[in-house]
């Protein structure tokens, strides 16, 4: 968990004045140019004269300059705002953000996307009065020396957040709570909600090679005298060693060459170590909260995390695991034997980004597993439906309603659909007249991949930012890949466990400690975690000897105080 915060020579140099509402030397504002219905012909016009809005956004190699990029420009279209980019790039975010807040007029009127839920934390409970809060009542601030009553902006601004907060975006909330997961201690909403419920970007997805195992069956009549199960029926981690180790020893792929086929790889055993771990009552190789939610435990403290460090030794000895594992960084890297055939199985986003769309159909998802040692409910590392971490708005902007107004439109349908996929009947087209399927709309002239084209659309590709990534719209999308990918990831939703709920938050001492401590301990762990699956240094996770060092190493890393950070956490969370 990376902190993002003002640092302490920032806060001191800032005088507190300049982290409260705007002074009229700042900017001139007429309140009366602003639009709280829009107009007769265009309900979504936001004021009559332009302005602009400043907005800092995080922002990926894939795309263009976001001032290019079709939903804004659409945005600023039909709202009458001009928009101003502030779009570091993922290395420099933290920095960039840091330095915005140095200056009155590098201070954005907008922060859309990734607001660290540990620097909003932290500013209130300081009462920095650095964030607008969205539901406070009495809100308001002066400008020019008039008084601009604002009050609760969702109930006054944002009526389609506030109708998603209302009925929980359609998500059961045994799943996740969009209201408490906004909610800071102090009863505030300092930043919008990033809202996620399409299946297949809720989890990882693990693919196997489905035609390999009907090779084998057909051609060698399975495997010592078994025939192998078909992905589906395989349903513990024993069963899939056995499955990787056909892979290893027969001709799986058919090509003359028994020596040729890769049973599994991954990159540097991301969401590999997950897929494995899970197999063993534990989705997370850090701090977990249990599935009784009675407490968070550090898994690498578990027996469960021995297991899993003896199953990828197992597949490391016995060359099924890849030996470019711990060296792949990149989808493409893995591609590289993905697109000779030569590929097992392997965690992706999908198939083809590995595999290339020759041998795409080849390859299914699978799991999750349970073991001969955890026989309860299957488990699926969930990455949440909600996050706190969506829209924020200084209170040194003089636009804050024209902001709220800009926000809601991103959470409405016509926003969901431009952070997906852009403009209907431009970038994308309804198939029917009762809106079931749309086909996105790819130039013939275009000459990447319809990926490429998309970050020509929205910020959404490479960084994955969108403030309502709605399965209502992404999942109606007629492509024969996609749906197949929507429906192959329909399996794991009944399964999801996220191991830090977003509903639970630290104080901001405590995400501080927390921060400090995993600098150390998680490197650590990493090179742990390797040294034991390769047998480095004749590490070996099954010699009890062995095993202790690796425990009373990390026991030097201060555990005990983090595990105290996040149990302090979920027992005030249980108080409310």
């Amino acid at each position: 968990m990376k902190r993002k915060l003002i640092t302490l020579s920032s806060i001191v140099v800032m005088s507190f004045a300049s982290l409260v509402g705007c002074s009229s030397s700042q900017k001139n504002y007429d309140p009366d140019n602003f639009l709280i219905n829009g107009t007769e012909d265009n309900p979504y016009r936001i004021v009559k004269d332009p302005v602009t809005i400043k907005i800092f956004a995080p922002h990926s190699a894939g795309n263009p300059n976001y001032s290019e990029l079709e939903m804004f420009n659409y945005l600023s279209e039909i709202t009458g705002l001009n928009f101003e980019f502030t779009t570091p790039d993922t290395s420099a975010y933290t920095n960039q953000r840091t330095g915005a807040w140095s200056t009155d007029s590098t201070i954005p009127d907008l922060f859309l996307f990734n607001n660290p839920v540990s620097e909003l934390v932290e500013y209130a409970e300081k009462k920095y009065d650095a964030y607008v809060p969205f539901n406070d009542n009495n809100y308001s601030y002066s400008v020019n020396g008039n008084q601009v009553n604002v009050g609760n902006i969702i109930d006054n601004y944002m009526p389609n957040y506030k109708q998603g907060l209302e009925t929980n975006f359609g998500v059961d909330k045994q799943k996740g709570d969009a209201i408490k997961t906004a909610t800071l201690s102090d009863g505030y909403m300092y930043s919008t909600l990033s809202v996620k419920d399409v299946a297949r970007d809720l989890t990882f997805k693990m693919f196997i090679n489905q035609k390999w195992i009907d090779n084998i069956n057909r051609e060698f009549g399975g495997y010592k005298g078994k025939l192998l199960p078909n992905a589906d029926e395989i349903k513990t981690i024993e069963e899939y060693l056995n499955v990787l180790r056909a892979f290893k020893e027969l001709d799986a792929n058919l090509n003359d060459d028994a020596n040729d086929e890769i049973p599994v790889t991954s990159k540097s055993l991301e969401y590999l170590r997950n897929f494995i771990l899970a197999s063993y009552g534990y989705v997370s190789s850090g701090a977990e909260i249990e599935n009784d939610n009675s407490k968070y435990t550090y898994v690498p403290y578990q027996e469960a995390y021995r297991k899993y460090l003896q199953v990828a030794r197992t597949m490391w000895n016995e060359g099924l695991m890849d030996v470019s594992t711990f060296s792949n960084k990149t989808d493409n890297q893995m591609a590289q034997n993905g697109v000779k055939n030569r590929l097992g199985s392997f965690p992706a986003a999908a198939a083809y980004l590995i595999v290339g769309y020759d041998y795409e159909e080849d390859y299914i998802t699978f799991g999750p597993l349970t073991s001969s040692y955890y026989t309860g409910t299957p488990l699926q590392w969930g990455f949440g439906y909600f996050k706190p971490d969506g829209a924020t708005i200084p209170q040194k902007s003089v636009y804050v309603r024209e902001v709220a107004r800009l926000l809601d439109i991103m959470y409405s349908d016509l926003g969901t659909q431009l952070i997906s996929y852009g403009v209907e009947n431009k970038n994308w087209t309804w198939d029917n007249d009762e809106h079931t399927s749309w086909t996105f709309n790819v130039p013939s002239t275009w000459t990447g991949n319809q990926e490429q084209y998309r970050a020509t659309i929205t910020p959404n590709v490479g960084s994955a930012s969108a403030l309502y990534w709605s399965s209502n719209f992404v999942e109606k999308m007629n492509d024969k890949i996609i749906d197949s990918l929507n429906k192959m990831s329909q399996r794991y939703l009944p399964y999801l466990k996220n191991p830090e709920p977003s509903e639970i938050k630290m104080n901001a001492e405590e995400y501080s400690k927390i921060t400090t401590i995993k600098a150390a301990l998680d490197p650590q762990l990493e090179f742990l975690e390797a040294s034991y699956i390769r047998g480095d240094n004749n590490r070996d996770p099954f010699d009890d000897n062995s095993y202790n060092d690796f425990i009373n190493t990390l026991k030097g890393y201060n555990v005990d105080e983090l595990m105290k950070c996040y149990n302090d956490s979920l027992a005030r969370y249980k108080g409310q």
